[in-house]
């Protein structure tokens, strides 16, 4: 029984250590004629307050909207949609475990086994684009990414970051029916 604990221990800490990779997740009304959506217009949302950020988030959002072939249009022009994104940031904990020893029994469990293990914080950053009909001002469409920011990444490593996740996002509009 203490084998089982002490392996079940070891599989928890190993399980730990994985790092936060991005996910990606959409929900949308099943009643919106994605098909009749032919424009767009920009409206607020919990935008970033960092100006460089802030217009490299719009410009990929941009490009997947234009691969879609929705035309970005004034907000007084009549768009089909309205778009806005949020952004929210928060801490969570990365666990590194090490361990050596040969040990003993079926696990390698045994007196002559030692570890260690390390806790860094990590920033963890999520972005969500909202896709609304502009003539019911009912939210049709959400994309939600989130992963881990590193804030001494180059520029050219947030960009091809951001542009993962927008693809991975934007694969899922519109829905399949």
């Amino acid at each position: 029984m203490r084998t089982v604990i002490l392996a079940a221990s070891a599989w928890l800490t190993l399980l730990g250590t994985t790092a936060l990779s991005q996910s990606v997740t959409f929900d949308y009304d099943p009643t919106a004629r994605f098909l009749a959506y032919k424009s767009y217009a920009w409206t607020r949302g919990t935008e970033l307050p960092d100006k460089l950020n802030h217009a490299r988030v719009v410009r990929s959002i941009e490009a997947r909207l234009a691969e879609k072939a929705l035309a970005r249009v004034e907000p007084g022009d009549g768009p089909d949609l309205l778009v806005a994104y949020h952004t929210s940031f928060d801490q969570n904990l990365r666990i590194d475990a090490f361990s050596t020893g040969a040990g003993w029994g079926p696990f390698g469990l045994g007196p002559d086994r030692s570890g260690s293990a390390t806790v860094q914080k990590i920033l963890v950053g999520t972005l969500v684009v909202d896709i609304i009909d502009a003539r019911t001002h009912t939210l049709v469409w959400r994309g939600m990414a989130s992963g881990d920011i590193k804030p001494n990444d180059k520029p050219q490593q947030r960009d091809k970051k951001l542009a993962k996740a927008m693809e991975k996002m934007f694969r899922n509009y519109p829905p399949r029916s």
